[in-house]
């Protein structure tokens, strides 16, 4: 292929308005380093301990946390280690170039940036390449490619996703391997044809891949194989099964190494308590009560922050009706079965935090569903269905702002502030720290165990690494977005005369 082709190929990619929405969604997910915690300090051990030690042991690292299993003396990353796997590349990368971290303070710049790194490549990659995906497959499903990459554009800056894109967790990299699967399994269908074998082999390759990330991506895979089941028959979802088993094998074979069988999982030594709570891993009975807070109340409800999530409704609806009834089906058994987990688990509330972290796996899902609304809008006079647009639109605006908030503060909010609960994240914590400028205040590191109160902050954006304050240092992230907004406009523009 000649200069000329590759340029008029890369041309065309830059016309496309996927590429804008991939662009806006890594940059707001990369611009944040949320720092330390339990949580992402356990699985950055893990990944340092096979770096740096050539081990699964993380006995080095792990007074940084309480999210440890032990084992015959031994300390252990308690979660799946897909994440942590993922993270070995750039972190590989800065061990290379720039030698094993100093001894004396190694919280210093070195482990921040290559935990930076590690959680753009482990997390905000997979959300930007899942919000491609989702775009793709609303445009299958009728969408046109501007409105397509705006409604994923909602779903990876106006709901959970975008506050968990930028934390070294695992429930936003499931998402994405979840909707990514999903949408190579399902867009062929919405386009009226057949998959390939090699196609359903890569979506298991994810799908696969997804449990090694958190175990109950089994829940999700299981509905979308039974997906592929329905609507393409079962020797062809076979290949589906094949792809699974490289990360299958890898993951039995972590799990030997490390804890002594197959199917042993790290939670059987877990030194968290509530892990050993309840009938399995600390689930136990459904609770009205957790059902409640983690959907509507202000203390964890989905709906509450993000409230345009609940158009997946009336859009499931409208979705059936126009002859998506499978996928439909598909996408709502995948929420309820998420629903049905987080309300089960003892430790429902999810610990520092603002939302229902648990339900950020099955949210691209309500985001098909809600979809439903401009893919099949009811037979409205013109004048309500603008109205109807202003208020999805008001909505999601709503919901951009308080994920904004969220993000730029700290999506960990403590349980306690000094002896008080904190029932209400937003009106007794965000809404202060944003309006006073107080921007990400983490003050717990990579390598710290505790989080003082008054300690230096070791979370920062990238305008603060620029030097600047307060508000001021979103600026940058500002203008970033309205750059990628102004490039999707574009893409829409030279289409039409096109």
């Amino acid at each position: 292929m000649t200069a000329a082709a590759w340029r008029a190929r890369a041309v065309a990619l830059l016309r496309r308005p996927e590429a804008a929405l991939f662009a806006l969604v890594l940059g707001a997910c990369a611009y944040f380093y949320q720092a330390g915690g339990w949580n992402q300090n356990s699985r950055f051990d893990l990944t340092r301990a096979i770096v740096e030690d050539g081990s699964l042991r993380i006995d080095r690292f792990e007074k940084n946390t309480g999210d440890d299993a032990k084992r015959n003396g031994h300390h252990y990353c308690d979660k799946a280690p897909g994440v942590s796997w993922l993270g070995v590349p750039p972190y590989a990368l800065a061990h290379a170039l720039a030698g094993p971290p100093p001894k004396v303070k190694p919280s210093t710049s070195y482990l921040a940036w290559s935990a930076w790194a590690a959680t753009v490549v482990a997390v905000g990659l997979p959300s930007a390449i899942a919000a491609v995906m989702l775009a793709l497959y609303l445009r299958a499903l009728g969408l046109g490619g501007a409105a397509a990459a705006g409604v994923s554009a909602a779903w990876a800056l106006a709901t959970l996703a975008w506050p968990y894109g930028t934390l070294l967790y695992g429930h936003q990299t499931l998402a994405a391997l979840l909707i990514i699967g999903f949408a190579l399994v399902a867009t062929p269908r919405a386009r009226g044809e057949a998959p390939s074998a090699v196609r359903l082999a890569v979506a298991g390759l994810v799908l696969g891949y997804a449990v090694v990330v958190e175990y109950p991506a089994a829940l999700a895979c299981a509905v979308i194989g039974g997906y592929a089941i329905a609507a393409y028959g079962w020797r062809r979802a076979l290949w589906i099964v094949a792809g699974a088993v490289p990360p299958a094998i890898a993951l039995a074979a972590y799990h030997a190494a490390a804890f002594g069988g197959p199917a042993t999982l790290p939670y059987e030594f877990s030194t968290q308590p509530h892990r050993h709570m309840g009938w399995f891993m600390g689930l136990g009975t459904p609770r009205p009560e957790a059902l409640w807070h983690i959907l509507l109340s202000s203390y964890r409800g989905l709906l509450f922050s993000a409230p345009w999530l609940a158009l997946a409704i009336p859009g499931g609806v409208l979705l059936a009706r126009a002859g998506r009834r499978l996928e439909v089906a598909a996408c709502a058994a995948i929420v309820l079965l998420f629903v049905w987990l987080n309300s089960s688990l003892v430790d429902w509330q999810g610990g520092w935090t603002f939302g229902a972290r648990y339900l950020v796996p099955c949210v691209p899902f309500l985001v098909v569903l809600a979809a439903g609304v401009v893919l099949a809008p009811p037979a409205l006079a013109p004048r309500a269905r603008q109205a109807l647009a202003a208020v999805a639109l008001a909505l999601v605006a709503w919901s951009f702002a308080h994920m904004a908030i969220a993000t730029t503060v700290k999506p960990e909010v403590p349980v306690f502030l000094g002896r008080t609960r904190v029932e209400a994240p937003f009106s007794q914590y965000l809404y202060r720290r944003f309006a006073a400028g107080e921007l990400s205040v983490s003050t717990q590191s990579i390598d710290m165990p505790g989080h003082p109160d008054r300690g230096p902050r070791h979370a920062w954006n990238l305008g603060q690494q620029l030097g600047l304050g307060g508000h001021a240092s979103l600026a940058p992230l500002a203008l970033w977005m309205l750059a990628c907004g102004a490039w999707l406009w574009t893409t829409r523009a030279s289409r039409r005369r096109g």
